[in-house]
């Protein structure tokens, strides 16, 4: 257990430096976020000031709403979706030495749009299918199928946008692709990888624990000033840890997927590694890849 505690904490630093030295890739989890909220607030203020919730029909109005909003999240996810897919592409460059822009990569991912769109479609139905489950329960059932659903969903689709970015497959096969990916390589345990997180969940805790204490300081000590700054830089270290998570986790699973297709592996990680945090089964590779680069 604890030698894969270990290595996995060694995977999280070979992500962390891998992606520090390049940091323009952490634009692109900027433009997702950026993006989601600009199309949520349009959407939201587009629906209020024609269609407000008193005017009415309630029951036609509800219904539209929540018809715009599930709009709303699907192109949410094809451009989330475009923008990974994007960010991978210039990963791979900057290890080939090419180092494409941001404006290369995006055109390059948008070649995908059609792949992309469908796997949005897709992902926002498996979701709302597992609320729909997880809805019919009360109390504690319903978090443990709310979690077990997630966790599903989660693992099965791990490897799901590696598997678009090289075989431009559709939704399914790409899901098939992940799962076979863990499967054949890796069994059927990932605790270790958990550990990749670790690093970015501490930020965005911070970040949670200052936005708290300056909720509950704001009340009877803090001056408005204070109060402004505290959670002010609570929500703005939260917002560096998501983003930095995006991008070390994403990182993380494009080149997990291209070691088990046989690329190797960049030279900031260590293939033992690898095989001691996923218990990975007996290598397919015979050790021979060793650190190179792809």
């Amino acid at each position: 257990m604890f030698e894969r505690m270990k290595a996995g904490w060694r995977l999280a630093k070979s992500v962390r430096k891998s992606v520090s030295g390049h940091k323009g890739l952490v634009t692109y989890p900027l433009l997702s976020g950026i993006t989601a909220i600009i199309i949520f607030i349009a959407t939201f203020l587009s629906l209020f000031f024609t269609i407000p919730l008193d005017s009415g029909a309630n029951s036609s109005v509800l219904l539209i709403y929540i018809g715009s909003f599930i709009l709303a999240y699907i192109l949410i996810g094809f451009l989330a979706t475009v923008i990974l897919l994007s960010m991978m592409i210039a990963y791979r460059s900057i290890l080939k030495g090419d180092n494409r822009g941001i404006r290369e990569s995006l055109n390059k991912g948008f070649t995908y749009k059609k792949e992309a769109i469908e796997w949005a479609i897709f992902y926002s139905i498996l979701v709302m299918i597992m609320r729909m489950i997880e809805s019919r329960f009360r109390g504690f059932s319903q978090i443990i199928i709310g979690a077990v659903g997630s966790f599903i969903i989660s693992i099965s689709t791990f490897f799901a946008v590696p598997a678009i970015l090289d075989y431009k497959c559709g939704p399914i096969e790409a899901v098939k692709h992940s799962v076979e990916t863990i499967t054949r390589n890796f069994g059927q345990t990932f605790g270790g990888i958990a550990y990749i997180d670790l690093y970015t969940l501490a930020i965005v805790l911070l970040g949670f624990l200052i936005f708290i204490f300056g909720l509950i300081l704001g009340i009877s000590t803090l001056t408005v000033v204070g109060f402004a700054a505290m959670l002010s830089a609570g929500i703005i270290i939260m917002a560096i840890g998501l983003i930095l998570n995006f991008t070390y986790s994403n990182i993380f699973k494009l080149v997990i997927f291209d070691y088990a297709n046989g690329k190797g592996l960049p030279p900031e990680f260590n293939e033992s590694d690898i095989k001691i945090a996923t218990r990975q089964k007996k290598s397919r590779f015979g050790g021979i890849m060793g650190n190179s680069n792809l």
